[in-house]
């Protein structure tokens, strides 16, 4: 099995085993060992690990490894809008010695991780719009869309902001809006499923 065509998981251990960075490293199996914690964390669907993986090759230095200055750009070109601190995240974890670079299985880890954040992250921010229509009608009031927003991330959004969004989905101004049509609106599913709200 190539190296690319491994799933890491999240919690994959950091290697320093290339400390002389001018040689190739020869291509190895992975370990029985390491097949076993691929197996315990969150994994990418195979339509996103290949993305994923497209997204190294295209960063990466053709030695398997990728400048950790790249690592932003990289997170968006699948989708992530990263922040300052998800690349100091994986930078602290995966090049705690400061090599300047990474793996792919531990870009495909770092990903993998987020993708399974963003996900719950997702659902969560659902279930609460759910929570307003305990009649299972497919809609909530404005203004519980207005609470939502406001609990969920009050840093993220201004009060111009939410009144912005709500009002363009209260299409017939009936005070009402579909939760579904919302979250399909509102709420960017991007190839990770990263919540991200507009403006």
């Amino acid at each position: 099995m190539s190296e690319l065509a491994q799933q890491p998981s999240a919690s994959e251990p950091f290697s320093d085993d290339d400390d002389n960075d001018s040689e190739q490293r020869p291509e190895t199996e992975p370990s029985k060992d390491n097949d076993e914690v691929t197996a315990r964390g969150p994994t990418l669907p195979p339509e996103l690990l290949a993305e994923v993986q497209a997204a190294f090759a295209m960063f990466s230095d053709g030695g398997g490894r990728m400048n950790v200055r790249h690592l932003y750009t990289a997170f968006r070109a699948v989708g992530v809008d990263a922040t300052d601190e998800d690349v100091i995240t994986v930078v602290d974890e995966y090049d705690p010695n400061g090599r300047g670079h990474i793996t792919v299985n531990q870009w495909t880890a770092s990903v993998a991780r987020r993708w399974a954040k963003d996900g719950a992250r997702r659902r969560r921010f659902r279930a609460m719009l759910v929570a307003g229509d305990p009649t299972s009608t497919g809609q909530v009031t404005v203004d519980h869309v207005r609470a939502v927003l406001k609990e969920f991330d009050p840093k993220l959004l201004t009060d111009e902001d939410i009144n912005e969004m709500v009002a363009s989905m209260d299409f017939a101004g009936l005070g009402m809006v579909d939760y579904d049509e919302f979250m399909d609106t509102m709420v960017r599913p991007a190839p990770l499923d990263a919540t991200t709200y507009y403006p």
